[in-house]
């Protein structure tokens, strides 16, 4: 059973629903999900671990909240209530969460946490976090990015401009100039992830630069990218989810993170007792943690024979032929990346130290 919370609801519904008679007779798993500020209904990155938990509800018998705060700085104190509550398993959403649930995992040393698609390093011993090979993804993404403009100008809609967006950047360029070492990589940040109508504005200002397909990496902020898009008629590709259904024949293709699939490992860990805290799972290409949505969507999109070169290259990076550049293993001013070795973009030769 699942109930959709907001904070102010939040400690109230669940005392409550510790008070239900024949729970403790059940002894089912309890857990809560807490969402990044974007919330259910991003068609993005929280729905897409929404979706885990639904298939955690139907396999593993779990019973499971989706509590969202509505800002950042509400994220430790709906850690802490929380924790407070006697879940088994609470799991977050996101990289501006690392530091709020390090304290309140500090402050539970016996509450088991999970934290989704965050950074290489662990988050604390009784924390299990995961990082997507988002870089990977982004990569196959820019292959076709590049391998399908008819400008020769390319574009990237970042959220925030953090290092984890970054991520994504650098391996979309580093896919597109792959394909193509001529292309234009545009690259911007819009500054938000939860304004649709600021994706939209920076989009069009990529399009007024002879941009014709454009990549969100911006949560609900990427629906605005999408319907530049649309009224354009140029590409969006979308991100984390696949978008590819919000606009058929205007989302090029879909970069899919599994945030799903590792949300579920995390709870099912907790469910066998196989759970380690302190430990950073990671899901990329060779564990079918990300990929180029393909469907009846975007189908006729994409050339037969870019599609061809799209799998060969996912081959070589499955086999550690390819190596796609992480963003986070990038030294200021350092001029070239990945395997084989590629020009850096500028905003990685002036990264700051």
């Amino acid at each position: 059973m699942k109930r959709l919370l907001s904070t102010l609801g939040f400690a109230a519904a669940v005392i409550a629903s510790l008070a239900i008679p024949g729970a403790a007779e059940a002894a089912k798993l309890r857990v809560a999900m807490i969402t990044s500020e974007s919330g259910l209904g991003d068609r993005s990155f929280n729905d897409m671990m929404n979706e885990g938990m639904k298939k955690a509800e139907k396999d593993l018998g779990i019973e499971y909240v989706v509590i969202q705060p509505r800002s950042i700085s509400e994220f430790q104190s709906t850690l802490a209530r929380a924790a407070g509550q006697g879940f088994d398993f609470i799991v977050g959403s996101s990289f501006d969460m690392i530091k709020p649930m390090q304290a309140v995992a500090a402050a539970f040393p016996d509450q088991k946490f999970g934290l989704v698609d965050v950074g290489p390093d662990p988050v604390a011993p009784n924390v299990v976090s995961s990082v997507t090979k988002d870089w990977e993804g982004s990569f196959l993404v820019g292959v076709i990015a590049a391998k399908t403009t008819k400008t020769g100008t390319i574009g990237f809609v970042g959220g925030k401009d953090i290092p984890i967006i970054h991520r994504f950047f650098v391996g979309y360029y580093y896919g597109a100039k792959m394909a193509d070492p001529n292309v234009n990589v545009l690259e911007s940040y819009s500054g938000t992830f939860t304004d649709p109508a600021a994706g939209k504005e920076y989009t069009l200002s990529l399009i007024n630069q002879k941009s014709d397909i454009n990549f969100a990496v911006a949560g609900a902020t990427s629906a605005g990218v999408i319907d530049a898009a649309k009224e354009t008629k140029t590409f969006a590709i979308g991100v984390d989810s696949n978008q590819n259904y919000l606009a058929p024949g205007s989302v090029l293709t879909s970069m899919v993170k599994r945030v799903d699939t590792q949300a579920y490992d995390m709870i099912k860990s907790v469910s066998d007792g196989s759970f380690k805290g302190g430990t950073v799972l990671y899901y990329g290409l060779k564990e079918g943690g990300v990929d180029a949505a393909m469907d009846q969507y975007n189908k006729g999109l994409i050339a037969d024979d870019v599609l061809k070169q799209v799998d060969a290259l996912k081959q070589k990076v499955i086999s550690g032929e390819i190596v796609v550049p992480n963003y986070f293993d990038l030294k200021a001013g350092q001029k070239e990346m990945g395997t084989p070795p590629l020009a850096s973009p500028p905003s990685v030769i002036n990264k700051a130290g």
